[in-house]
C-alpha cells in the first residue's frame, strides 16, 4: 500500500451500539485513511467476506490452510465496512449503504444524508443495524439479526 496523500489528523468519535462490543466510527473527512481493517476470526476451512475500498470490490475469502487463502470476487463494489445477517445479507458502507443476497445480487441500497463509514448491528435482538457517518451516527431496523463477529 502506498500513500499518496497527507492526512489530515481529524477528530473521529467512537460509539458502541448498545448490546454489544462493537465499536462504529464517525466524523472526520473524507480524505484517504491510512488503512481499513475490519478483523476477524477464521477458523480452518472456514470462509469470510472482506471488502476493499481499494480494488472497489468485495471478495469470499477461504482459509485453505495454514499459509494459504482462497479468494473469489464476491461484487464488484469495496467499500469501508461491511456486516452480515443470519438470513445471508450482505450490508456494504460504500458511498450509500447497499444490500445484497448471499449469491451477490444486489436486493436494496440505503440513501443516506452523509457517507457511511462503518457499520455493526446491536440491540437486544441484534436487528438494529447501526451506521457511523461524516457527523451523525444512523440507525434502521433488519428483518434478520446481525450475525456477531468472529462467530
Amino acid at each position: 500500500m502506498a500513500i499518496v496523500a497527507d492526512v489530515t489528523d481529524e477528530p473521529r468519535d467512537f460509539f458502541y451500539a448498545p448490546g454489544t462490543k462493537t465499536a462504529v466510527m464517525a466524523g472526520g473527512t473524507w480524505q484517504p485513511m491510512l488503512q481499513t481493517s475490519q478483523w476477524d476470526v477464521i477458523h480452518l476451512g472456514g470462509e469470510r467476506l472482506a471488502a476493499s475500498e481499494e480494488d472497489n470490490a468485495t471478495y469470499r475469502i477461504t482459509l485453505t490452510g495454514l499459509k494459504g487463502l482462497g479468494v473469489t470476487p464476491f461484487v464488484s463494489r469495496g467499500g469501508s465496512s461491511m456486516v452480515t445477517d443470519v438470513a445471508g445479507n450482505v450490508y456494504l458502507a460504500e458511498g450509500q449503504l447497499y444490500v445484497y443476497n448471499s449469491a451477490g445480487k444486489q436486493i436494496g441500497m440505503v440513501e443516506l444524508p452523509e457517507r457511511p463509514s462503518s457499520l455493526a448491528f446491536g440491540g437486544s435482538d441484534h436487528r438494529t443495524l447501526y451506521i457511523g457517518a461524516r457527523g451523525s451516527l444512523y440507525s434502521i431496523r433488519t428483518a434478520a439479526a446481525g450475525v456477531d463477529p468472529g462467530q
